[in-house]
């Protein structure tokens, strides 16, 4: 086509910036307007009639969270392999194994293995799981860090500890060359998500796929079996045991919570595998939480947490609660806020697993 000769409109391309403008603040409204609506959402239209009718009547939004993270993940084994157990040392509270599960071809769950001396077996199993940053050994060892008695506790209850490892940055090893990217968890979630899963849907399979196993063991009483977990362990916690029928009773440290103001303001702690596709209007933590309802639960933070505030905490334990009040066993749903940070809190997480495991 020949362009004609007489002069074409032109305009500075500045000039339309304020209808960009205006078209980004009508995005940003019709947000806030879905924030809102799922702000005044009520609980989910379960049956409350029985804890039968509930449960069936939960496996609509169960199947809906599998969906939504891409659970279970393709190519993982239906069931975990033979493990791989390496001894490490005793002392008197413990003897020390390093384990291996595989999960996949290519993939083993790898965690501390630790069995009690001077209880009877077989004995209960905790899965404790470490938080972001952390390691099994940085949650066992030299006191624990802000883990505190999150593993060695258990042993001291007498219970069987499986404490598995998830993909950071590790920060016991940001000091050495590790070749682990800062990054990493964002970029292999990414990277899952375009095949169709997630890390959150493959950490979940990984304690799935080692509970097949190590609930086989003689030192295991298989239908005993807890988990509890500090910060991103604690999100761990709440959507392994949403998808783990065989995780009884439960702790989650200084993550529960209403976590759309630090998402909104893209926090650092607001990681990518956080974010799954609807959470805000239908899977936020206590949807989560009745997932796992009624079995026992126990969401706890710190008042000076400053990760995880406590007044978001509060109000996401109210509509969480709602489900075991309706179903007249608000006995199993603890809320916890004690005086103290990003911490485990065992003064309160103990008890409680005395109680119900």
């Amino acid at each position: 086509m020949t362009m004609p000769e007489e002069p074409l409109y032109e305009e500075d391309l500045v000039a339309s910036m304020p209808i960009r403008v205006r078209h980004w603040e009508q995005l940003e409204a019709y947000a806030e307007n879905l924030r809102k609506l799922a702000a005044e959402r009520e609980v989910y239209p379960a049956e409350f009639s029985d804890l039968a009718a509930y449960e069936r009547s939960m496996e609509p939004l169960r199947a809906l969270l599998r969906e939504r993270i891409g659970y279970p993940p393709p190519g993982c084994f239906e069931r975990g392999g033979n493990p791989r157990l390496e001894p490490v040392a005793e002392d008197a509270t413990a003897t020390y194994y390093r384990c291996w599960i595989p999960v996949s071809p290519e993939l083993e769950t790898y965690g501390l293995y630790l069995v009690p001396k001077g209880v009877e077996l077989p004995a209960p199993l905790v899965i404790s799981q470490h938080g972001g940053g952390g390691t099994p050994e940085a949650a066992t060892f030299r006191g624990g860090s802000n883990y505190h008695d999150m593993v060695r506790g258990a042993i001291a209850e007498g219970y069987v500890v499986f404490s598995p490892l998830q993909i950071f940055n590790h920060f016991s090893d940001q000091d050495q060359p590790s070749p682990v990217p800062a990054d990493i968890r964002s970029k292999l979630d990414a990277r899952l998500r375009l095949f169709g899963t997630s890390l959150g849907a493959l950490a979940v399979a990984k304690i799935s796929r080692a509970l097949d196993t190590l609930l086989e063991r003689p030192e295991v009483q298989p239908e005993r079996v807890a988990m509890v977990g500090l910060s991103y362990g604690g999100y761990f916690t709440l959507y392994t045991m949403a998808l783990e029928p065989r995780i009884k009773c439960g702790v989650s440290a200084c993550y529960f919570n209403d976590h759309e103001p630090a998402m909104a303001a893209d926090k650092p702690h607001a990681w990518a595998d956080w974010r799954p596709l609807g959470r805000f209007s239908d899977l936020d933590d206590p949807e989560i939480v009745a997932l796992i309802c009624p079995r026992p639960m126990q969401a706890q933070v710190g008042r000076q947490d400053e990760l995880f505030p406590v007044a978001g905490a509060q109000k996401a334990s109210v509509r969480a609660a709602e489900y075991y009040r309706r179903l007249g066993i608000e006995e199993r749903f603890e809320f916890v806020d004690f005086e103290g940070g990003h911490e485990w809190y065992g003064e309160s997480a103990w008890p409680f697993l005395r109680k119900w495991l």
